[in-house]
């Protein structure tokens, strides 16, 4: 049985769907902090962040001054007291990482476009060994658990609808070498076996296309759904979930999956690939 998902998930699938519900009422930030006693208006915004818990009395207050519904009620009480719950201890991640982690986590669904780095969910620990070695922020130690975590993060792939569409660049570039790289395609061929893995590759052939430049993960969460956009650099990240950033990256990831390959060519690129690199050990 699958862990549920962590606080800071909940706290951000609350905070989004409080702020939907503010907006449905009408109402402003200053209204919402006036209704809470709070002096500092930034709060509410700390708090549709998914950056601030609620206490169950300031649930009950938002919820009178949403009107909401008695089963909308039900689900931000619900969200509220899963929110209030201590976070698992530290993981070699930053914040923002951190943050994507309880997302993913938390999603029955993830959209992934990726240009020269395979994601992380697709990874062999050799592949993500040498990713992170060549990070240069991790001592070997944190290294190693960091690899753990992210197999334990793959352990989620068995309930998770992940749909892939994957760059000719990324798997071509040998990172860490013909057989590091050789294994890392082999996984990949493996993991598109399952059902709930949709597996597409983008050539080199499909040319110019919006997603062009950029690798990004849609995480739809949530009931009223939200779209969140993850977006990573190499210090920090972006997370979107507002039009127009998340319709601009959704047409991006339709276009790109659209110009990939079709399930059986791009596995017969794989294979072409793996036999490319077997050549090469």
């Amino acid at each position: 049985m699958a862990n549920p998902p962590p606080p800071l998930a909940r706290r951000i699938e609350l905070g989004a769907l409080l702020r939907t519900y503010r907006e449905r009422a009408g109402l402003d930030v200053a209204e919402v902090a006036g209704a809470l006693g709070w002096s500092y208006v930034q709060k509410v915004g700390l708090v549709e962040g998914g950056k601030r818990r609620l206490a169950p009395a300031e649930v009950t207050v938002l919820a009178e001054l949403f009107e909401l519904s008695a089963e909308e009620r039900d689900k931000v009480v619900a969200l509220g007291r899963d929110a209030r719950k201590r976070d698992p201890g530290p993981v070699f991640a930053a914040d923002w990482a951190q943050t994507y982690i309880a997302l993913e986590t938390a999603a029955t669904q993830l959209k992934v476009y990726a240009e020269e780095l395979l994601p992380g969910l697709l990874q062999t620990e050799d592949y993500a060994r040498v990713v992170l070695l060549e990070g240069g922020v991790l001592l070997p130690h944190e290294i190693d658990r960091a690899v753990e975590q992210r197999a334990e993060r793959q352990k989620r792939l068995e309930e998770t609808r992940l749909t892939a569409v994957l760059s000719e660049s990324g798997l071509r570039r040998q990172v860490g070498g013909p057989t590091i790289m050789r294994r890392q395609l082999e996984h990949i061929v493996e993991l598109a076996q399952r059902p709930n893995v949709a597996f597409q590759v983008l050539p080199f052939g499909a040319g110019a296309h919006l997603a062009l430049g950029t690798s990004f993960t849609l995480i739809p969460l949530g009931d009223p759904l939200v779209t969140f956009v993850y977006v990573e650099a190499l210090t920090d990240s972006d997370f979107y979930d507002r039009p127009p950033h998340t319709e601009v990256y959704t047409l991006a990831f339709d276009r790109a999956q659209r110009a990939a390959l079709p399930a059986p060519e791009s596995l017969a690129v794989l294979d072409q690939l793996v036999g490319e690199l077997k050549q090469l050990e």
